[in-house]
């Protein structure tokens, strides 16, 4: 019987996670401020791995993708993440209440995927987080025993959550608290052995970290409705970019609904620690750990900005809505706890243990109801397209290209909304696109305010770009040899002087122009960053293929006590 509650389980998580990709038919992909994929990943750029001035943010998920897409079309590929870390989060959660009924593991499943964390992550095109999402509840699944901890699924959950700096530290968190009594040494080493890549990458650096402490203030949480800021974070929203926030957020019944949930959540809490205080303690501490992140920035910016200002790595705190992932999984085993309190109590009004059933859908239909917007792709907000021809044309014409230096992507902005990506904001999908290791600009604009660069080199090219008097030899020392112009984007029409001397290479499109400098010279990473970078992802790669390889020995085994399990009479 347990076999088919699992099975249903998997089939319901999997269906909420098809309701909400049903837009994503169809050729192209999804990009939306973060989330940028491209048709053809470049192996040989080192920036993908790491080796470079900037703050490695992509390290290691563009290379894992880039690797991936060499085997899967890069369009499938995109849906298979998405839809199986919305799905592999639902059945995670469940799989902590194995002992519970399969109403309240449904429950259990449908928060974990369902809720604002979710959707505006979703449409931030924080693909990453969403991954790591999944796999915060199997790290403690596989790590709540300590006399039989499961190494294997403890390594491909850690691996999953190692996918950039932010969630890889939150999946090294998430191991050390719910796992400190089955030995901290061993989890630690294991984590660093899988978030080598980016550890390595941004030691090596060239320049040590900085970060603007002024970002606190511009990514501080955000009221979504009636029930301000502490109601937003504590229903898991809040999130800075006030547009990526689901319409519904911001209506009185959604208030009304988020506070009925918020006091199941309450009531299943305290039901909790009452019967499984083993499970409840640790997640409570990550819920409470998410929670206090997530709001520093608002309650007390000026303790956060000291502390970055003292260490620019302290930074990847400065969005501390992202850490809201801790809470999730607290968050829906609570809420289930609560469908199956108020199940029994309903039972018991009706007389009828039936009745308990009516209880738990209530519950269940909760998180649908206060967030319909996640159905059909957030509102429809995510949906694919394909990129124009021209890029595929200044693609052959970079390649084509014997100039040496790097390339430069004008206006110097990161993001843009391109008509053909129907007016929605993405990360510059050049910074990727190309063959040449790409300098993009990554002084970003939050809520009006414009922060410091963290790149030197990209900090040393604006400084050119905006001299008047500047030459193409300026750019050509600092190792630029070929120039994108994306002319559809706003300055795009007016070159800067330090471009204006720059011959056309190629023919030029309606949106994108190749422009090709003399005198550059290659700026590459020394052959110590580069050793050290390589020996990381090796390490990293031999833990995950290890643990895989075990994976795939077992798989028989598991798959013919699943058919055996499923062969029997349902209730045996």
């Amino acid at each position: 019987m347990q076999r088919w509650r699992d099975l249903v389980v998997v089939q319901w998580s999997l269906l909420l996670a098809l309701v909400v990709a049903l837009p994503w038919r169809g050729p192209g992909f999804l990009l939306s401020y973060d989330m940028v994929w491209i048709p053809h990943w470049t192996l040989e750029r080192e920036d993908l791995w790491g080796v470079g001035s900037a703050v490695p943010r992509a390290v290691p998920s563009d290379g894992v993708v880039a690797v991936l897409s060499e085997v899967v079309d890069p369009v499938v590929l995109q849906r298979v993440v998405l839809i199986g870390a919305i799905a592999l989060g639902g059945v995670g959660a469940a799989r902590l209440l194995d002992h519970c009924g399969l109403g309240v593991r449904l429950v259990a499943a449908t928060y974990a995927l369902w809720n604002p964390f979710v959707a505006e992550r979703l449409v931030l095109g924080q693909w990453p987080v969403l991954v790591a999402l999944a796999c915060f509840p199997w790290i403690v699944v596989a790590v709540r025993d300590p006399k039989a901890v499961r190494g294997v699924v403890l390594t491909l959950a850690l691996a999953g959550t190692a996918l950039s700096i932010a969630t890889g530290l939150m999946g090294l968190v998430v191991a050390l608290v719910a796992g400190w009594r089955a030995g901290v040494l061993r989890i630690a080493v294991l984590g660093l052995l899988v978030n080598a890549p980016w550890i390595v990458a941004t030691v090596a650096r060239f320049e040590p970290v900085t970060s603007d402490p002024g970002g606190v203030t511009a990514f501080a949480a955000q009221p979504e409705g009636p029930l301000g800021r502490l109601g937003a974070l504590a229903s898991l929203g809040g999130i800075w970019n006030t547009e990526v926030v689901p319409t519904s957020r911001t209506s009185v019944v959604t208030a009304v609904l988020v506070v009925v949930l918020l006091l199941v959540v309450a009531l299943g809490a305290v039901r909790w620690w009452r019967t499984d205080r083993r499970l409840l303690v640790p997640l409570a501490v990550l819920a409470v750990l998410g929670h206090a992140l997530a709001a520093w920035g608002w309650l007390a910016p000026g303790t956060l900005e000291d502390l970055i200002a003292w260490q620019g790595a302290a930074g990847v705190l400065r969005d501390g809505t992202r850490y809201l992932a801790l809470a999730v999984p607290f968050h829906a085993l609570a809420l289930a706890h609560g469908a199956g309190y108020l199940g029994t109590r309903v039972a018991a009004l009706a007389e009828d243990v039936r009745w308990s059933t009516v209880g738990v859908v209530a519950v269940l239909a909760l998180p649908l109801a206060a967030l319909p917007d996640l159905a059909n792709g957030v509102g429809g907000r995510l949906t694919p397209v394909e990129y124009p021809d021209s890029w595929d044309s200044a693609a052959a014409t970079i390649e084509a290209s014997q100039v040496p230096g790097d390339l430069l992507v004008l206006p110097f902005d990161p993001y843009r909304a391109p008509s053909w990506n129907d007016g929605r904001s993405v990360l510059d999908p050049a910074g990727r696109y190309f063959d040449r290791e790409t300098v993009v600009d990554d002084a970003l604009t939050v809520s009006g305010v414009t922060l410091a660069s963290e790149n030197p080199r990209a900090m040393d090219v604006a400084v050119v770009l905006d001299d008047p008097l500047a030459t193409t030899a300026d750019l050509a020392r600092l190792g630029i040899g070929l120039v994108v112009v994306d002319v559809e984007a706003p300055g795009g029409d007016v070159l800067p002087a330090a471009v204006g001397g720059a011959r056309e290479l190629g023919a030029a499109s309606d949106d994108l122009r190749v422009l090709e400098i003399d005198g550059a010279r290659r700026i590459a990473g020394t052959e110590e960053v580069r050793t050290a970078v390589t020996v990381a992802w090796g390490l990293a790669a031999l833990t995950v293929g290890l643990a895989l390889l075990l994976a795939l020995s077992r798989l028989p085994r598991r798959l013919r006590a699943a058919a055996r399990a499923l062969s029997r009479p349902y209730g045996e």
